[in-house]
């Protein structure tokens, strides 16, 4: 488990990145620093689950592949997800599994985690989440952008202001993308309801990205920071 303080994050040899969100030329220095991350040439895969149309979610798919590429990343491709079926394709897996970067792009993060993930009373995790997390443990950057964020916390704080299961790979986190004045309220509330959890609130342009040696780093838009809302249980 890797640990700054009272953050701590799912054990592996690659980088946890959790963009806040943010247009395309807003990204450019975080997708750089997510390159240079990687440990080895191999592919960027995006996963477009999150995506409310598949017809967007390709769009946006394909515009950072090829960023990605212009900026001296290896070659990209789109991991077509979209249904729990989707998530057991052997050629999504094969593709989720070989990747250097996994990019979640952003949408609807309640999308995301039951598109990745199975109902309850079931194994947890589909082929994709399985191979997502081996991906992670070889050294593969995952990054999650907007709303996809929220699934790797233990709680996801949406802009709709619903609380959700993520995947806890951040135990006892809520994650706000999207983060600013109004935001800010709405996650200091939400910790009230989850008095043992810490929150972090992630702006727009602006990443928390998380090292496989406890290092933290912020990426992104000078001048704005990640907020850490600490819980009643890291203040006693």
């Amino acid at each position: 488990m890797g640990q700054a303080g009272p953050l701590r994050w799912r054990a592996g040899r690659g980088w946890i990145i959790l963009v806040g969100g943010g247009e395309l030329e807003d990204l450019v220095d975080i997708h750089r620093a997510a390159i240079k991350a990687m440990s080895d040439e191999a592919p960027v895969v995006y996963v477009p689950a999150a995506s409310a149309r598949p017809d967007a979610g390709r769009e946006r798919g394909q515009l950072v592949v090829e960023q990605m590429e212009e900026l001296g990343g290896p070659v990209g491709y789109i991991a077509p997800i979209f249904s729990r079926a989707d998530a057991g394709d052997p050629k999504n897996v094969r593709r989720l599994t070989q990747a250097g970067l996994v990019y979640l792009g952003g949408g609807s993060a309640q999308k995301l985690v039951e598109t990745l993930s199975v109902p309850s009373g079931a194994a947890r995790s589909t082929a994709a989440l399985e191979a997502l997390a081996a991906a992670f443990a070889a050294g593969a950057v995952i990054l999650a952008e907007g709303e996809a964020a929220c699934a790797l916390g233990a709680w996801g704080l949406g802009a709709d202001g619903v609380i959700r299961a993520g995947w806890d790979w951040l135990p006892d986190t809520v994650i706000r993308p999207s983060f600013d004045e109004v935001a800010a309220t709405a996650l200091r509330n939400a910790i009230k309801f989850k008095p043992a959890c810490l929150g972090l609130g992630i702006p727009p342009g602006v990443a928390l990205a998380l090292g496989p040696e406890n290092q933290v780093q912020t990426l992104g838009a000078s001048g704005k920071q990640v907020t850490v809302v600490l819980g009643p249980r890291f203040r006693a």
